[in-house]
């Protein structure tokens, strides 16, 4: 029960652990999602990221665009036609129930066969990740080193902020990994290195416990963190 206890408390910080780097930095890169104005959006040539207007695209990511367009219909076509053949597979799979083995064993790897998905076309060359993270700080979010305040635009970062926003982005970066690497070791070393709901339910043999501390001597032990990063002050919240 302690345990229990104990092991709800970590699970508890783990997720309250990164929830500042997603409120800081929240990445909205996909180009193919479920609708909306997140990501990238183009209508007619002109861009937008997240519903923000950046620009015109060029002749040349005009073309890729176009290309982007056509590989993404193939794309669907394919994966349109392997759902119809799979679902007539398990049709014919349910109907072929008291046939011979090996019938039956030429039809499930004909089924296997079709587990190779095509790739799906990767995002135009115009769609960036440094131009769709969106970055929230208390009171304005900046994205593409420009800022907004209520979604209205304010300014753009000058190239002393630039840089403040990439250390703080890799230090934020690090930081994250660190804390959740820290939380992964205090579990192991809570459980004696085990599979935490074996030890939790008791399944481990003792031996195998024994053998699990053994080797993880030093996991519970604190490791140290990285200093956490200084939050840029591109904007000031008045209370």
């Amino acid at each position: 029960m302690m345990k229990l206890f104990v092991f709800a408390s970590l699970v508890a910080i783990a997720f309250c652990a990164p929830r500042e780097k997603r409120q800081l930095s929240v990445s909205t890169i996909a180009v193919t999602g479920a609708g909306g104005s997140q990501g990238c959006v183009v209508t007619g040539n002109v861009l937008y990221a997240n519903g923000i207007k950046l620009r015109d695209l060029t002749a040349a990511e005009q073309t890729e665009l176009t290309t982007y367009q056509t590989e993404v219909e193939q794309y669907k076509n394919q994966l349109r036609e392997i759902l119809n053949q799979r679902r007539e597979n398990l049709k014919s799979r349910l109907m072929s129930r008291g046939q011979p083995q090996q019938q039956q064993q030429q039809q499930n790897n004909q089924v296997d066969n079709e587990e190779n998905l095509p790739k799906a076309p990767e995002k135009p060359s115009f769609c960036t990740a440094e131009e769709t993270t969106q970055y929230y700080f208390d009171g304005c979010m900046v994205q593409n080193n420009k800022v907004y305040v209520g979604g209205q635009f304010a300014r753009d970062l000058s190239s002393d902020e630039q840089s403040q926003l990439k250390t703080f982005d890799t230090e934020q970066t690090a930081y994250q990994k660190a804390v959740q690497a820290q939380m992964q070791t205090q579990v192991r070393g809570l459980f004696g290195g085990s599979d935490f709901l074996s030890a939790l339910f008791g399944e481990d043999s003792g031996v195998n416990q024994q053998q699990a501390v053994a080797t993880t001597p030093a996991s519970t032990g604190t490791s140290t963190l990285p200093p956490k990063p200084t939050v840029p002050q591109f904007c000031t919240a008045i209370y």
